[in-house]
């Protein structure tokens, strides 16, 4: 025996109210359209979303890989360049510091000497650059020593003038650049271990 579904048109009741808050037919028309159209511009909406991050998911995947290749490759390179570069902290940072070391001392004595223009300078250098010191500031008008300080060694000075001094210490800027060195060259390493 077949079972009977009857259809319902209970609804009716309700379309019928719905309905009736209109002036007219055209009314319900227009507001019928007007909802249409605002639900399809909507549907349309969702749809061109959807679409565009299904789209855009694995283009933005291929920019991602690619600047992580790309931060991967500068690393390396950068890695790369370390021996190179504790090379030259080895060999050519200090043989520049010793061949500017006169130049420096220089720039400390003019400096002092437009600080204390009447004052005696005293100049203390280590006792093998006295010498060499002496030479190269001879053409300065300053009233000037120059005096031997076992405790210094090559590459550190210390000009005292009435009421101030200033010195050289160009072994600790040359410790501060190989640390500043190490320390840059760790966190590249640092920074791979942690992309890893």
């Amino acid at each position: 025996m077949s079972v009977l579904k009857l259809e319902s048109f209970s609804h009716d009741v309700e379309i019928r109210r719905g309905i009736s808050k209109f002036e007219s037919f055209e009314a319900l028309r227009d507001n019928a359209y007007s909802d249409g159209v605002k639900s399809g511009a909507e549907a349309a909406s969702r749809a061109f979303e959807d679409e565009k991050i299904r789209t855009l998911a694995p283009i933005l995947e291929a920019l991602n890989d690619m600047s992580f290749s790309q931060v991967e490759a500068g690393q390396t390179m950068l890695k790369s360049m370390r021996p190179m570069v504790e090379q030259l902290v080895q060999t050519v940072l200090p043989e520049s510091a010793r061949l500017g070391f006169g130049g420096e001392v220089a720039a400390l004595l003019c400096k002092a000497y437009e600080k204390a223009p009447t004052s005696r300078i005293s100049i203390r250098v280590a006792p093998d650059a006295v010498a060499s010191i002496q030479r190269l500031l001879a053409p300065s008008k300053a009233d000037f020593s120059v005096e031997a300080d076992p405790a210094l060694d090559g590459l550190q000075a210390r000009v005292n003038w009435q009421g101030g001094y200033d010195q050289i210490d160009l072994d600790a800027a040359l410790d501060g650049v190989r640390m500043a060195i190490d320390t840059f060259f760790s966190k590249i390493e640092k920074t791979g271990t942690d992309n890893a």
